[in-house]
């Protein structure tokens, strides 16, 4: 392209570093930008000679410039459920409760109610733990004023606060419900406390969260994610359309984020961060009747890939699961894996429609099981451009990582579970066996693609919440940092491998490295700017660096700098 086919440029970033990701693309310490997309790349002089009368210039005073970060595996819609529930089960202190609260009340519009749970839970599982806390009314109404709140225990008792109680023409006059009562004090005035079959009636009246409402928290869930310097997400999604068509056995899609939330936020020109999704594997013969195929979609919302759940930690033997405690493994297969033969069946007819499939596994046997259907799924298929997932994969036994490379597959390794799952594996499973645990270098050094990973925003019954910020999660990627020191260091991958897995990597997977990933003319214009430069081998640049800006399509959607 040549200087005169895109002068002027829209937005130019100069004065920087910027990194690339695209290996024929050298070092620049200047971007322009024409329109959503990035026209030149180069050092100042050359970028800003592109500069006309209604250019934005942008100077970066030495900061870094990355292709937008891409998380290859989240769970949205759960996020938005959660923007509205009070994070609680850490918290047992009236103070610490009402900065929570009053964080809430800032970002929720009146008149929406604030839920939670489970108030005190990790409290509760002290030896030595004191009472749950009895919520002071006065002080949450005052924060309150507007919103109704409905908060549960840990014991599975309610506070409400005076909004809900209006709500629900509740007053000190009103008799307590059989199975039930309300908490009164010594003047007969509601304490907020209900207890048994008062708090379930107080429950029922929570109004159910509508895609309208959805849409706000789904707002406010992606400035989180722009914050972090995040343009892109894969996401775990279904059609509802087609779920809605289905009898499942049970709640097999309770973190499956609704579809609609995207396209109507995309039609509105609300989104601000582009979803490759994952639909569930066992819906897609429904799929094309509804306009699904694989690589439909645009470069907002893009169809192409299908998962499956294999496995809850199941382990080849010999494998003793009393003895891994804390691990997350078993010798038993998750609740909702379908069983072996329906498993394979549906991962051969999934790709012979031509989706890349997605498989959640943890424990070495689930592993092996995936790498076995996609192995039989290619033979009987025959050749074709895969790129098929293995997801968490944190065992896989030594001789399926080759196994694993030599067919194209793709690992999102969420980091943040490396802390969490790995406490004890030396001494449940031996130095030889942990060694393949959440083996990153390996896969790589196998030919695997690797994603870093966020899982966002955590466990469904949330006793765990993800670190979402890509810097954090790729500084645990790069030293293998935990609790208790560094599990086997020499897993580790580099910094700039972990560039490559939050950015070109991700969007390889999803085929879409012709439009994103890399900082290369003719890609979208999603970057994110850092306060520093963090390559290099020193891994604390990770936790020290900043977002100070983030832009997708060239259009600034997150910003520190004045």
């Amino acid at each position: 392209m040549t200087t005169s086919a895109i002068d002027p440029a829209d937005l130019i970033l100069y004065g920087g570093t910027v990194w690339t990701a695209d290996p024929a693309q050298p070092l620049a310490t200047a971007v322009a930008i024409v329109g959503d997309r990035i026209a030149k790349v180069g050092d100042d002089t050359e970028i800003l000679a592109l500069t006309g009368p209604d250019t934005r210039l942008v100077d970066l005073a030495g900061r870094m410039v990355c292709p937008g970060f891409n998380d290859a595996h989240t769970h949205f819609e759960n996020a938005v459920d959660w923007y509205f529930q009070v994070p609680l089960t850490d918290v047992n202190d009236q103070a610490v409760l009402a900065e929570r609260v009053a964080a809430m009340v800032e970002r929720l519009p009146a008149g929406i109610w604030i839920t939670g749970g489970d108030l005190g839970d990790f409290a509760s599982t002290q030896a030595s733990s004191p009472p749950l806390l009895e919520p002071v009314l006065a002080e949450i109404d005052a924060l309150t004023p507007d919103n109704p709140l409905l908060i549960r225990r840990a014991d599975h008792q309610y506070f409400a606060n005076s909004k809900a109680f209006e709500v629900a023409r509740i007053d000190r006059r009103t008799p307590d419900p059989r199975g039930g009562r309300f908490g009164r004090d010594a003047s007969g005035e509601l304490t907020g406390m209900v207890y048994g079959q008062a708090g379930e009636f107080l429950q029922r009246l929570v109004s159910p969260i509508s895609l309208e409402q959805k849409l706000v928290g789904a707002k406010g869930v992606m400035a989180q994610l722009n914050a972090v310097g995040i343009t892109s997400i894969h996401d775990i999604a279904r059609l509802p359309a087609v779920t809605e068509e289905t009898i499942p056995p049970v709640f097999l899609e309770r973190s499956f984020s609704n579809t609609q939330i995207f396209q109507s936020l995309a039609d509105r020109g609300e989104l601000s961060v582009r979803v490759y999704a994952f639909l569930p594997l066992d819906t897609f013969e429904a799929l094309a009747d509804h306009g699904i195929t694989p690589k439909t979609g645009d470069d907002w919302l893009r169809f192409g890939a299908l998962k499956i759940f294999v496995d809850s930690g199941a382990m080849l033997p010999p494998f003793d699961p009393a003895g891994a405690a804390g691990t997350g493994l078993t010798d038993g297969w998750s609740y909702r894996f379908v069983g072996e033969e329906r498993f394979a069946h549906l991962v051969e007819a999934g790709d012979a429609a031509g989706f890349d499939i997605g498989v959640h596994v943890t424990g070495d046997r689930g592993a092996r099981i995936a790498i076995d259907a996609f192995e039989r799924a290619a033979q009987v298929n025959g050749s074709r451009e895969r790129r098929h997932r293995l997801i968490h994969a944190w065992h896989v036994a030594a001789d399926d990582f080759a196994r694993a490379g030599e067919l194209g597959l793709v690992a999102d390794v969420t980091s943040d579970h490396l802390a969490l799952y790995s406490r004890n594996l030396d001494e449940a499973l031996g130095l030889d066996r942990s060694a393949n645990a959440f083996a990153w270098r390996w896969f790589i050094d196998s030919g695997v693609v690797l994603n870093v990973v966020s899982d966002f925003p955590g466990a469904f019954n949330k006793s765990h919440v993800a670190e979402i910020d890509p810097l954090r999660n790729m500084c645990v990627a790069v030293t293998r940092a935990t609790r208790d020191g560094r599990f086997h260091p020499e897993q580790a991958i580099t910094i700039d491998e972990a560039l490559r897995a939050y950015t070109a990597n991700p969007a390889f997977s999803s085929h879409e490295e012709d439009v994103k990933g890399t900082i290369t003319p003719g890609k979208l214009a999603d970057l994110v700017v850092l306060s520093e430069d963090i390559r290099g081998d020193d891994p604390s640049v990770l936790l020290r660096a900043r977002v100070e800006q983030t832009y997708l399509g060239g259009r600034l959607v997150h910003s520190r700098l004045a």
